[in-house]
């Protein structure tokens, strides 16, 4: 396993100071926007690195900003029921490394900023609904017609409702589609880089091999050469000696 470089140090630790935060009370920090914008610059440097991590490890760290990222958003909105929907669309994901906070901060932090929003929304309609049902007391016993608009109205704040949820369910399932799609791209390309590394070892090996075969037939030649001069110069010197034997003794 490669150590980690210090840009994915500072990763780590910015990112669980976000969730930590995140899991207190989004609203109560205004610094938590700008650490996620912090913390999103320093995702996509770490992408341009060689010394980076593996895909699924920078896949997990893009998850995790981006929910938070969506989180901080939905703290922006105004109406209950748009928090509720927003919270619920929320691309919920569990970390991809055992951090000391738990793997399961996300959807801590998830099931409590739901829990609250719903407890909003349940409050504001308890009391429109209170106010509500005040009115068509008092209505009922002049008019019975109130009722039926009563019931229109509810029909129509429900089909409201219905609406956005339907919306942000296709702006989500967009997005999620641009992010397959671009995960896909990268997959795509990295197998490419993959395949053009394996060809090019492949052909490196062959030539590794050819020049192996002409030096080992090289040194072979070489050293036959040289075996055949000592066994000429061993002969020569041979002759030479029985030569000067046979001189040296005619003389005495």
């Amino acid at each position: 396993m490669n150590p980690m470089s210090r840009e994915e140090i500072n990763i780590r630790r910015l990112l669980t100071r976000c969730e930590l935060m995140a899991k207190d009370d989004p609203h109560k920090d205004w610094k938590l926007e700008k650490y996620i914008l912090a913390l999103d610059d320093m995702i996509k440097h770490l992408q341009t690195l060689p010394s980076k991590s593996s895909k699924d490890t920078m896949i997990g760290y893009i998850k995790r900003t981006d929910f938070l990222k969506g989180l901080v958003n939905t703290t922006k909105l105004t109406n209950p029921v748009d928090r509720v929907v927003a919270v619920q669309m929320l691309p919920k994901s569990s970390t991809t490394f055992n951090d000391s906070i738990g793997p399961n901060i996300a959807t801590q932090i998830h099931q409590k900023t739901s829990a609250k929003y719903n407890r909003e929304l349940r409050a504001e309609l308890f009391h429109n609904d209170k106010g509500v049902l005040e009115d068509g007391i008092r209505q009922r016993l002049s008019s019975t017609n109130m009722q039926d608009d009563d019931l229109d109205a509810l029909l129509k704040y429900n089909r409201n409702i219905q609406e956005k949820i339907a919306e942000n369910m296709l702006s989500m399932t967009s997005s999620m589609k641009e992010h397959a799609l671009a995960a896909n791209a990268i997959i795509k390309k990295d197998i490419s880089s993959l395949e053009r590394s394996d060809k090019l070892t492949d052909a490196n090996t062959d030539k590794l091999k050819t020049e192996s075969l002409k030096l080992q037939e090289h040194t072979q030649s070489y050293w036959r050469c040289w075996m055949w001069v000592m066994i000429a110069f061993v002969l020569v010197v041979f002759f030479n000696m029985v030569l000067f034997m046979k001189l040296a003794k005619k003389k005495i």
